[in-house]
């Protein structure tokens, strides 16, 4: 994939970092931002679509049914639709735990939920570029985006790498997930050596924090001259 040159046009140049879950996209985002490049988490575009947006809760509700919906939160919504029985999904978020457990336990599933979240997701992200015209760099984090086959979306890909010992360390403490729910957890995504291979760039974050934030740091002198992105 040839790379724009950022600054060509009012778009931004559109940077996706991928990884396996717990590789340490969130930890590469983090470098990124201190350096002044605008991150934007397509978890959190996610998140906010199973809080908020109707179209998405009820096309859930309608596939997984009501017992993914988190019964004991509610949003913030019109009061009328809000008392209205026949439409939960207006009142309630997705329980995401529910959702993952369900969906992790049976790849068929899988594949509905991400038919249903993938195309909302990729709208908000353009409308969130939009949003940001005229800056040089903008960082996107997308755990699956060569399993949804995202490539065109974005100017660089690049994946972050982590040995497997450490990314079910992480899981295990972090998500405090059953060896089980780590193996379907990891099964569900496309293997590390894969991503490695489709990428434009590699960062290895097996080692130090300093060793990654190196490496972010001289990727980005590639896409823009020192000090352009501040």
């Amino acid at each position: 994939m040839p790379a724009k040159q950022p600054g060509v046009n009012r778009r931004p140049f559109v940077l996706g970092i991928t990884g396996s879950i717990a590789s340490g996209k969130s930890i590469v985002g983090k470098i990124l931002t201190s350096m002044g490049i605008t991150v934007i988490d397509t978890d959190i575009l996610v998140h906010d679509l199973l809080s908020e947006d109707q179209t998405t809760k009820k096309a859930l509700v309608e596939q997984f049914g009501t017992d993914v919906l988190d019964m004991g939160k509610t949003v913030s919504t019109d009061t009328a639709q809000k008392n209205d029985p026949s439409q939960p999904w207006i009142q309630h978020p997705i329980n995401r735990k529910k959702l993952g457990q369900i969906v992790f336990a049976d790849e068929g599933e899988r594949k509905k939920l991400e038919k249903i979240v993938h195309p909302n997701t990729i709208l908000a992200l353009r409308r969130r570029l939009s949003e940001l015209a005229g800056q040089p760099l903008v960082a996107v984090l997308v755990p699956l985006l060569f399993e949804s086959k995202l490539q065109g979306e974005y100017d660089e890909v690049w994946t972050i790498y982590t040995d497997e010992q450490t990314l079910r360390q992480r899981l295990r403490e972090r998500d405090n997930l059953t060896d089980a729910e780590i193996d379907s957890r990891l099964q569900a995504q496309m293997p590390q050596q894969e991503k490695i291979k489709l990428a434009n760039q590699v960062i290895d974050n097996s080692f130090s924090a300093a060793e990654t934030e190196r490496q972010v740091k001289l990727l980005v002198e590639k896409i823009l001259p020192t000090g352009s992105h501040r």
